[in-house]
């Protein structure tokens, strides 16, 4: 599909019932993610992406884990968009350049809960054999709960990555420093 076919809404021009769900994410991000702009077409989807968001917010996962989970997904599902965001994000968060950098080549982070993070995520997007992943993250010192939050954290890019694959959205400027192209 071609960028054009999807209009990247302001909060103006998008439906009534998207219009404040923008305008909330101007405020926490700054400006309204082309994405999330795109997405703003179907209420529904705005929504249910913005309250995962939030929901995945409210676990027990610090933003840099989040973060670190969500470059993972989108590596794995090759959203370019996705990686280029979700690195953005990371680092205003606090997460080191070496850490977002080695997820973003597919390499572990030397965080050895980062890493434990990174390899369930990308366990769980394989569809593998998850068992060794939780084992790894367990005996990193999450408790059940934050495995489980994890895969709500994990839900976040994979649904944004379905959005990215059928609109097309445009890299936004703030993303760009962090454009990333999948490897060979």
């Amino acid at each position: 599909m071609s960028e054009s076919e999807f209009q990247a809404h302001t909060t103006r021009s998008a439906p009534e019932a998207s219009q404040a769900l923008l305008q909330g994410l101007q405020d926490q991000v700054g400006f309204v993610p082309n994405l999330a702009a795109t997405m703003a077409e179907s209420p529904a989807l705005l929504s249910a992406f913005l309250g995962l968001r939030s929901a995945a917010g409210r676990g027990s996962l610090s933003p840099v884990e989040r973060e670190v989970i969500a470059i993972a997904v989108a590596t794995e599902t090759g959203c370019t968009y996705c990686v280029a965001a979700h690195s953005t994000f990371a680092l205003k968060c606090g997460a080191s350049a070496a850490a977002v950098e080695a997820v973003r080549v597919g390499r572990d982070p030397e965080d050895a809960r980062l890493e434990a993070l990174a390899r369930f995520a990308r366990a769980v997007v394989r569809r593998a054999d998850v068992g060794p992943a939780v084992r790894r993250l367990r005996g990193s010192g999450s408790s059940a709960a934050q495995v489980l939050d994890a895969v709500a954290a994990i839900a976040v890019p994979l649904l944004a990555g379905s959005a990215f694959q059928v609109t097309a959205a445009a890299l936004d400027d703030p993303f760009r420093p962090q454009a990333w192209t999948p490897r060979a």
